[in-house]
């Protein structure tokens, strides 16, 4: 059984215990043996409060030598209580459970939008399920290969390499908060990537597919709505949730051009300025506008961020009725898994004004500044060259 003692060349209590196999050991206990105090009674207690606080650091020293402790839980609390009994404060160890938790709380404090903390709260949700029974072991021992791993497995279920970007994204700012403030000592999310090859490239529509498109707005279901967010889709480069929930205040007459700040960049609250195309202008001529410049284009196809799926199945139905081939692959290079991803979604609609902008010879500066896209490499993607105008570029080589 373990015991304490004093000795005169310390001012410490020592721990006298034994290991498993029976020998003994000494450890100081690092607790003052003769606390001081004008007071005697108050010395006593003091004492008497040093002496019970030694004698548990030294059952644990022993509980230790023996192999008691076998379950991390056991180790961790054991340290803990140490640090307390050494007259050290009372350290909380956060579990992944909780230190996730936590910052889904401080989200909601912080005034996140709704539709931020949806998304928040079900990566908390998937990566604890992903994670198992470490859900419940420190924060600390999350490692970049239980980050990773996570990833993997939500590329298994066919989550579009940008889903995922996405994901890891939003993963990446708890943990990147947590080791700036002290609480991780390495951030596991920090050296984790994305394979970007993994993408399904989009596909662009023809003038021809264009103008059918439009055509199958007639009798659709709100078919003149829909047209105008085709509209706004192709002659403005409008992203799915700009094209329906455009209002009549972004609308300038006077300036012939779309005035407005883009969902993405909303935090920014950068304005982008899109001139009238002429055929826009025309078509925006045709509608009856409205005196609350509050209300929508397209009121009955405003739909919030979570909900945009149903715009999507909608368009694709359109699609259908226009008669327009919209092949279909797998959104990873597993061919046995995934789902498949359209290549001719709404959103090619701006692939295709970016394309017919570059066949046509226009700069990409000029094309950057109507699709929004600050930098040339992301806008590449977006330029799809036809055969014929590489052929006429090459048709001038000596």
């Amino acid at each position: 059984m373990a015991s304490i003692h004093t000795r005169k060349s310390t001012k410490y209590f020592i721990a006298c215990f034994r290991d498993s196999a029976g020998r003994q050991h000494t450890r100081s206990t690092r607790i003052e043996a003769f606390p001081v105090h004008e007071d005697p009674k108050e010395r006593a207690r003091l004492a008497g409060e040093a002496r019970r606080k030694a004698k548990g650091v030294a059952d644990s020293f022993e509980r230790a030598s023996r192999g008691e402790l076998k379950r991390e839980t056991a180790i961790r609390e054991t340290l803990l209580s140490l640090v307390e009994l050494a007259g050290g404060p009372r350290l909380k160890v956060k579990t992944a459970d909780e230190f996730l938790t936590a910052w889904v709380e401080d989200a909601e404090t912080a005034g996140k939008t709704e539709t931020t903390l949806k998304r928040y709260r079900q990566v908390k949700r998937e990566f604890l399920a992903h994670l198992g029974d470490k859900a419940d072991a420190p924060a600390e021992h999350i490692t970049p290969e239980d980050v990773q791993g996570y990833v993997i497995a939500l590329r298994a279920k066919g989550l579009a390499p940008k889903s995922l970007q996405n994901t890891l994204k939003i993963l990446r700012i708890p943990f990147t908060l947590g080791h700036r403030l002290g609480s991780l000592t390495t951030n596991p999310a920090a050296a984790v990537k994305v394979e970007s090859s993994l993408g399904v490239e989009r596909g662009t529509f023809t003038k021809n597919e264009i103008r059918a498109l439009l055509t199958a707005c007639d009798g659709f279901e709100n078919g003149e709505q829909w047209r105008t967010a085709v509209h706004l889709g192709y002659y403005a480069a409008l992203r799915i949730g700009d094209a329906t929930g455009l209002s009549w205040g972004a609308v300038d007459f006077q300036c012939r051009a779309l005035v407005f700040t883009p969902e993405k960049t909303r935090r920014m609250g950068r304005k982008v300025i899109i001139p009238f195309a002429p055929a826009l202008e025309r078509h925006l001529l045709s509608l009856t506008a409205s005196d609350n410049p509050e209300e929508p284009l397209t009121p009955d196809l405003k739909t919030p961020a979570g909900e945009r799926p149903k715009l999507s199945k909608a368009f694709a139905r359109l699609l259908r009725r226009a008669g327009v081939d919209n092949p279909q692959e797998r959104s990873h290079a597993v061919k046995t898994g995934g789902r498949a991803v359209s290549k001719k979604s709404f959103h090619a609609l701006r692939h295709s004004l970016a394309s017919d902008l570059a066949n046509a010879g226009i700069p990409p500066e000029i094309r950057m500044a109507v699709t929004g896209h600050s930098d040339l490499r992301t806008h590449g993607k977006y330029s799809h060259l036809d055969p014929e105008t590489i052929r006429a570029a090459l048709a001038k080589l000596a």
